[in-house]
């Protein structure tokens, strides 16, 4: 055989050993190549599982609980958890770098924060989704809330804001990691239709009744209605050390004995007694307030509703005749001497008024304290005012008139959008002493116009200085009659809700995902 023959023949006999070797090592490469793929892969899904884990994602939308044939799951619940939650952490009633389910809310009960605040979000979402149902039966639609919503919206962005947040992290900041802007702004709807719903049925409610049922109503319910007005003092047992502080033995750690006590009661006794009868003999109750120095005293309290007055003596002041007094025992406390004095409807009649707010702008001091404003500011203030109320004497003087006026100028931002009204204003409300001052002068009269001045107070965050442009649109219905007018309604506003939970229909469960509020 030839070499060249010879050599054909090995070539054809298949690869040499160092071929061999190199393509085995090639082989083993590309698998190590697949190997750290598969790795790198597995790494990168396990990074992004956990990523996606602890932003939410997946939690959120666990189911967490159902409302009717309504499913919410744990990102919406959190919505109503949250809301109830967030008051609790404000005032630093729970421990914020604590889980809710490791804080106790009631011993005996063996319940936490979880539980209570679970309980009542459940509540929350329960009630606005009969209410929506109800709204969207009757026709409404979230074109009637939009303005507030979008107000709403604002505000909320307006706060993130200023808090040095973008607009979604600040909602996680207040309904927790599971919010998004979508499903806030979703429930926020609903709430908003849901509240509108219920305050157009109260109003609804409100307007209906007849001057006869009004009537028969304060008739039936009259201890609810009705104005008391008394005086009370308090006598309570005064008792000597029986040692010195610090050096009292096992025996007279006790406050008193038995006895040292029935003492200072009896004494307590005569010194009711003695006032009682100071009274009776024509003595004024300021007088006897001073003479007698009582632990505790009110000289004329006026209360609404028999409930008002203490328990401890409510029986036996209604007992009593106009300006007739009683010594009540109050167990070791002491005793009371109180004094009936009167009891009657409120027939004063309460008052629509238009206002515009001038505010006198305030200051601050190196601390950042707010201070008053300078003689320059109220000057410029008043001026303001004087001019807003001329520009309306030169006009038609209508309400309407000074309406249009409110909305363009005034600084009240609770009327300046309503043509600066407020309806049905009482003696007794909580508004400003200059406000009802100038409403419940004597000879008030439809269409009087004026300007007050009210000055805030430095210590206090929600005081004001200013102007009031004042003016007085009518005379209303009388205090009892408005106060019978919102028992009513209200009583029918609870039975209409309570109606719409009948059956079952709102049924509430709570589900796992629940588990991931307040976590």
């Amino acid at each position: 055989m030839s070499a060249s023959r010879e050599k054909k023949q090995r070539q054809g006999g298949g690869p040499s050993e160092k071929a061999m070797q190199a393509s085995q090592k090639k082989a083993a490469y590309k698998r190590k190549v697949r190997t750290y793929t598969a790795i790198g892969i597995v790494v990168v899904v396990l990074v992004a599982a956990l990523l996606i884990w602890n932003s939410g994602f997946f939690q959120g939308r666990a189911l967490a609980a159902t409302v009717g044939d309504t499913q919410l799951n744990a990102a919406e619940l959190s919505y109503y958890y949250y809301n109830e939650r967030y008051m609790y952490a404000a005032y630093g009633m729970i421990d914020t770098s604590l889980p809710d389910d490791e804080q106790i809310y009631n011993e005996e009960e063996g319940t936490t924060y979880h539980d209570y605040f679970l309980e009542q979000a459940l509540l929350a979402a329960q009630s606005d989704q009969s209410l929506y149902d109800a709204a969207i039966q009757d026709g409404y639609t979230q074109e009637d809330i939009q303005e507030d919503l979008d107000a709403s919206i604002a505000s909320a962005r307006t706060s993130a804001s200023n808090s040095g947040y973008s607009y979604r992290s600040y909602l996680v900041s207040r309904y927790g990691k599971l919010m998004s802007p979508s499903i806030y702004e979703r429930l926020l709807a609903k709430s908003l239709l849901a509240s509108l719903y219920t305050q157009d049925k109260t109003q609804e409610f409100y307007d209906s009744y007849t001057a006869e049922e009004l009537e028969a109503h304060y008739q039936e319910h009259a201890d609810e209605f009705d104005e008391f007005v008394y005086s009370y003092l308090s006598f309570t047992p005064e008792t000597e050390e029986s040692a010195e502080e610090g050096e009292q033995t096992e025996a007279q750690t006790e406050d008193q004995t038995e006895a040292e006590l029935e003492a200072a009661l009896a004494a307590a006794q005569e010194q009711a007694q003695a006032a009682l009868a100071a009274y009776e003999q024509g003595t004024e109750v300021a007088d006897l307030i001073e003479q007698f120095s009582p632990a505790a005293s009110s000289d004329h309290t006026t209360v609404t509703g028999s409930d008002s007055i203490a328990e401890t003596y409510r029986d036996e002041l209604l007992e009593l005749g106009e300006n007739q007094g009683a010594v009540v025992e109050n167990g070791d406390e002491g005793y009371y001497l109180v004094i009936f004095h009167s009891r009657s409807r409120n027939e004063d009649l309460t008052a629509d008024v238009r206002h515009i707010l001038v505010r006198a702008e305030t200051g601050t001091d190196e601390e950042g304290n707010v201070t008053e404003p300078s003689d320059e500011t109220w000057e410029a203030a008043l001026a303001e005012a004087e001019d807003i109320l001329a520009q309306y004497e030169a006009g038609e003087l209508t309400a309407e008139a000074f309406g249009a006026l409110a909305n363009e100028y005034s600084d009240d931002t609770g009327s300046n959008t309503t043509g600066g009204l407020y309806e049905a204003v009482a003696r007794t409300d909580s508004y400003v002493p200059e406000f009802l001052d100038w409403i419940f002068a004597d000879g008030r009269q439809v269409g009087n116009t004026g300007i007050v001045r009210h000055e805030g107070d430095v210590e206090s965050s929600g005081s004001y200085w200013g102007y009031h442009i004042m003016y007085f649109q009518d005379w209303n219905e009388a205090e009892w009659i408005l106060d019978v007018r919102n028992a009513m309604s209200q009583e029918e506003i609870t039975a209409l809700q309570d109606g719409l939970l009948e059956n079952d229909a709102y049924a509430t469960s709570v589900a796992d995902g629940a588990k991931y509020l307040g976590a």
